[in-house]
């Protein structure tokens, strides 16, 4: 081996980082990495070509390329739905039976239920798979409501009462606080249906998860300020913390057309009591974004996440706080934003790595 031993976690960051960068790459990569003349003419192949994933040449473009951001301050586009809509679920239609033309859909309008929050399911049988597809008749046998982190072990719950509505869908609106009074942990639960459909007997299922309002550890008060320091776009939100711990709060801004700029991360320990957590938007990618201020703060959400200290099959890694419904807009001047790229101590080391290892100077033998 040439790697020493202070290299190692380096390596294992810089290894993930290009199985991230991989993944994310499209599919005009999807044969044998090609290896440079320069690493096989000295013997052995690069750490990340041993572990199949891309060369070190191209890991060392896509990390420049990559971070010019941080980490935690990022372009927001009309693709990222996961972050627009951050609490949506993914179910797609699926066939009655292999070939046919007749497809259902069950799904919900959300996966986690917060609090007092209602959540609605909804059963579809369709003579196709656009949303105004011609239904098609549909008899429920069943439909239960269970408790569980798996489907076969959950426990029976109650009945849920599907009715059908006006475009010949079956829906139901429930409200966990009211249904589960008693809970007072959060935790997964499951709708499964067994409905019949051109002479087709279909079982579904799908999750979601429940936190209970005594389980929501913090709230945002709707207070908030704007400034711009070292040339980016800060936007100060207050919480009430209930329970300190380690926190997670992320919010999308638009620009005043509404279209998406930016999204942020912000991880930090809070104490109880109400304080102020700052929201980094990188001067550039506003910038880089030509955004149109002023900007608006939108999707604010957040959870306190906790370590598990026994195995426990059931249990949440996190209590989530509601996310705020209103928006915020900012206020001051933003004639001080930069567009200087984001460097820091660990990207510097990183880049150093990625170069010696495009250079051959770090492999396996």
């Amino acid at each position: 081996m040439k790697i020493k031993g202070l290299h190692i976690a380096i390596v294992l960051i810089i290894a993930i980082i290009a199985l991230i960068i991989f993944v994310a790459r499209d599919n005009t990569h999807n044969s044998s990495p090609q290896y440079s003349e320069a690493n096989s003419s000295k013997g052995y192949v690069s750490v990340l070509e041993q572990m199949g994933l891309i060369s070190p040449q191209q890991a060392l473009q896509d990390y420049k390329q990559l971070s010019i951001y941080p980490p935690n301050s990022r372009p927001l586009s009309k693709e990222n739905i996961d972050l627009l809509m951050p609490n949506r679920r993914y179910e797609q239609p699926l066939p009655i039976e292999k070939g046919s033309d007749i497809y259902y859909l069950f799904t919900a309008d959300k996966y986690r239920v917060i609090g007092n929050d209602s959540i609605t399911f909804v059963l579809m049988v369709l003579q196709g798979t656009k949303p105004d597809s011609e239904r098609v008749p549909v008899t429920i046998h069943k439909a239960v409501m269970k408790k569980g982190t798996n489907l076969k072990t959950a426990k029976y719950i109650s009945e849920l009462s599907l009715s059908k509505n006006n475009v010949g869908d079956y829906t139901a609106d429930f409200i966990c606080a009211e249904a589960f009074s008693s809970e007072k942990k959060a935790g997964t639960y499951w709708v499964q249906v067994e409905f019949k459909a051109a002479d087709e007997v279909i079982d579904a299922a799908i999750s979601f998860e429940y936190f209970p309002e005594n389980t929501i550890p913090a709230k945002f008060t709707g207070n908030f300020r704007d400034y711009i320091k070292d040339g980016s776009l800060y936007i100060d939100v207050e919480l009430e913390v209930y329970r300190k711990g380690f926190y997670i709060v992320d919010a999308n801004l638009f620009d005043r057309d509404m279209e998406p700029v930016a999204y942020t991360i912000e991880k930090r320990e809070l104490q109880s009591g109400k304080q102020w957590m700052p929201l980094l938007f990188f001067g550039k990618v506003l910038l880089d974004q030509k955004a149109k201020p002023p900007f608006i703060l939108r999707d604010l959400r957040g959870y306190r996440f906790i370590e598990a200290t026994t195995p426990d099959p059931e249990f949440m890694d996190r209590e989530m706080m509601k996310p705020y419904d209103g928006e915020y807009k900012t206020k001051i001047n933003v004639a001080g934003l930069s567009d200087k790229e984001f460097e820091d101590e660990m990207k510097r080391k990183r880049i150093e790595f990625l170069e010696k290892e495009s250079m051959g100077d770090i492999g396996v033998q």
